[in-house]
């Protein structure tokens, strides 16, 4: 975008005035009249009217002396560094030329009195001075001083030592370095030590031809005759060409345009037409002071010409005109922001010559300002910097301010100019500056770079990492969690107004009141379903929730018990619920769960079956089709045939007896050694104090007495075990044979 444009064309212009320097700087003298300051100060001499007329309030006036005494002297010094003086016009008090009479006056460098200076005018002899004279300099100094060491013969004969009364004092110049009739024009800046006159700005001590071409100048214009140096345009090459890196085309073709900016006046492009056009693309948008246009000789002056600015290549139409008129434009000023400049020159003749020799565009690139595009612009600049100041006249990118945008955005605000406010979700209050990311993070139930985006539905708190799961629909508040239902969870959930306590271990369903029994691991606290490995002892089903059926028991309810009674049993370990019994083929203890022996049935197995093919049933004690052994009989083979059971009376007997001999003799046996052990002890109390003999006499007679007794009960056991043994077995072995 195209800046409004100050343009002005310019041209050199010879002066001849300067302006008076005393308003610059301070007067001071040697003494005082009478020795009263108030009157006849030295700053009198410095200040209006600009005549001869004396006062004390008016005039200088140093002390009168009448002896011989040290000369007297006024002095002015400038309050810059220095100037270059052309001349001093002095009023001294009118009637007085004898006072004068034999002054000097000095431009100097130093304070020193008397001056010392080979810039000095002292008044020549014979004769008095006029008191209104104006003495040329052409001088640099930083002092003015009047001395005065003669003294002078009054009208009656006294003689008055030197005194000063000047009533006026004007110091034409400039200051060091300025020209013009204000001084307002800077010295070329190849004057050497940057001093020129006053008066037309001619270097004072030649030119440096430091940038010139050739290193050649013009001693006392100092301009730069054969062009400048690469990247330097101007009279005096102390400008930066911004169309040295610029791309330069011609319309139509002519002799090679690549030279047009390279500094050199003398080497040209020539173009033949009615209508000339040449561009200058300067590759990037840059401030632009002005241009300088160097044409050739051959150039047919007559006709428009016309210098646009534009930021495309086809748009300079309507671009912003920068000149339009029938003389070629040799300088022009402006201020401008451009990226192409378009000349145009239209002529009435087909063959009409334009010579275009030099283009100087002044200016710097975007990145860069000072006189020499020397200093680089502050990286946060908004496009080009001021060229003088380096200011950011353009504004700043996001996130600075400031002249120079070296500031950040503060106090929660960031973007362009600072007038965007951070989100008030950010835990820092100051975002980043350029984009307005939150820099700590978001405020719980936010998230998104700079935390403008609630949580998504489900999820809530610190970076949206909590999850609301067991409200329903997932629906809570994206702070705290809060469920937008309070009154009920999703199954797996302890009710609550924020449903995030699951159920424990081995608990699901609404409001985790349904319990699980799983054998490996807890069930899924949602719908109750158990992992791999079944249930627990006593329970069934996916959630393995459901007692045992009746008749069942143990892990998934698959063991069943039979054997209680009416198939009644704890479901976990199949503990008969009646223990006083169990059902006919089991043998009784409190689980009922070891069938009978094969060969055994009935409560208890305490039946016997007798099949000949197989073991029988051991619930109904049913034998196998085949029948039975021999000598039984019945459904169960348990019964024992008619000629069978009497045989076995007969054995029944004769064992009863064998027995009951066999018992009779055991009780003899204990009943002689209880008698015999009786005795013993009657006979150790009575002859205790009996000598060893009649001792052994008795005890040899009581054990003959035991032998005898021992003897006639061996006789009598044998006596009963004789013969009826022998004939009871004989009468079974009979009766087996007989079946």
């Amino acid at each position: 975008m195209l800046l409004v444009l100050l343009i002005h064309t310019t041209c050199q212009v010879i002066v001849t005035a300067q302006h008076n320097l005393t308003p610059f700087g301070i007067a001071t003298q040697s003494s005082y009249i009478g020795g009263y300051i108030q009157f006849g100060k030295p700053e009198y001499a410095i200040k209006p009217p600009i005549s001869n007329e004396w006062s004390f309030y008016v005039c200088s006036h140093t002390n009168i002396n009448r002896s011989r005494t040290p000369a007297d002297w006024w002095m002015f010094e400038l309050s810059f560094e220095s100037a270059f003086i052309t001349d001093i016009t002095i009023y001294y008090r009118e009637g007085f030329a004898r006072r004068m009479d034999g002054f000097k006056l000095c431009v100097t460098n130093t304070s020193t009195t008397p001056p010392v200076s080979d810039s000095c005018y002292e008044d020549p002899d014979p004769g008095l001075p006029n008191i209104t004279q104006t003495i040329p300099f052409n001088q640099l100094g930083k002092y003015v001083i009047y001395y005065d060491n003669k003294g002078s013969t009054e009208v009656d004969g006294r003689y008055d030592g030197p005194v000063i009364e000047l009533c006026y004092v004007a110091i034409n110049g400039c200051q060091k370095s300025f020209w013009g009739s204000n001084c307002e024009v800077s010295c070329a800046v190849n004057c050497i030590n940057g001093n020129c006159f006053p008066g037309n700005g001619s270097c004072i001590w030649g030119c440096n031809p430091v940038d010139c071409l050739n290193d050649f100048c013009n001693k006392d214009t100092a301009v730069c005759t054969d062009g400048c140096k690469e990247r330097k345009t101007g009279n005096h090459c102390n400008k930066y060409n911004l169309a040295s890196d610029s791309l330069v085309t011609q319309n139509p073709s002519g002799t090679a345009v690549a030279s047009i900016a390279d500094g050199n006046k003398t080497s040209c492009s020539r173009t033949l037409g009615k209508n000339v056009t040449f561009l200058v693309d300067l590759k990037k948008a840059s401030i632009v002071t002005g241009i300088l246009i160097t044409f050739g000789e051959h150039t047919i002056t007559e006709g428009n010409h016309s210098v646009y600015a534009s930021n495309t290549s086809s748009g300079w139409k309507n671009g912003t005109v920068l000149y339009d008129g029938k003389s070629f434009p040799t300088e022009i000023g402006f201020f401008a922001v451009f990226r192409y400049l378009t000349f145009v020159s239209r002529v009435q003749h087909p063959y009409a010559m334009l010579e275009l020799c030099e283009i100087g565009v002044v200016g710097c690139p975007p990145t860069h300002y000072g006189p020499v595009c020397t200093y680089s612009c502050p990286q946060n600049c908004q496009g080009p910097c001021d060229l003088e100041s380096g200011n950011c006249i353009f504004g700043c990118f996001n996130g600075w301010t400031g002249y120079t945008c070296e500031q950040a955005c503060n106090g929660g605000r960031y973007g362009q100019d600072c007038l965007e406010e951070c989100s008030a979700n950010c835990l820092n209050p100051q975002c980043n500056h350029v984009t307005g990311e939150c820099i700590d993070g978001c405020k719980d139930g936010w998230q998104g770079f700079n935390c403008t985006q609630k949580c998504p539905n489900g999820q809530f708190g610190t970076k949206c990492l909590e999850l609301c799961e067991g409200c329903l629909s997932y629906m809570c508040d994206h702070v705290d969690g809060l469920c937008d239902n309070t009154t009920v969870c999703k199954p797996g959930y302890v009710y609550g107004k924020y449903c995030n306590k699951e159920c424990n271990n081995w608990y699901f369903g609404n409001n985790c009141l349904m319990e699980c029994n799983c054998l490996v691991e807890p069930c899924n606290k949602v719908d109750g379903i158990c992992p791999l490995g079944g249930c627990k002892e006593g329970w069934h089903g996916k959630s393995c929730d459901q007692r045992c059926s009746k008749g069942y028991f143990g892990r998934n309810c698959d063991r069943p018990c039979d054997g209680c009674i009416s198939q009644s049993c704890e479901a976990t370990d199949g503990l008969c619920y009646n223990t006083t019994g169990c059902e006919p083929g089991y043998l009784y203890d409190e689980y009922c769960n070891n069938t009978c022996d094969n060969w055994y049935f009935g409560n208890n197995c305490t039946m016997k079956c007798n099949c000949l093919t197989g073991p029988c049933s051991w619930f109904t004690g049913t034998c196998p089709p085949g029948g039975c052994k021999k000598g039984w009989q019945g459904d169960s083979c348990d019964k024992v045939s008619a000629k069978t059971v009497q045989s076995n009376c007969l054995l029944s007997t004769q064992v009863g007896l064998f027995i009951g001999g066999f018992l009779l003799g055991v009780l003899m046996t204990v009943a002689v050694c209880i008698l015999v052990h009786r005795k013993r002890q009657l006979r150790k109390k009575q002859g205790k104090d009996n000598n060893t003999e009649q001792t052994q006499s008795h005890e040899q007679q009581h054990y003959d007495d035991v032998q005898h007794v021992q003897m006639e009960n061996v006789s009598t056991y044998q006596d009963l075990m004789t013969h009826p043994t022998s004939n009871v077995y004989d009468q079974i072995n009979t009766a087996y044979i007989n079946q």
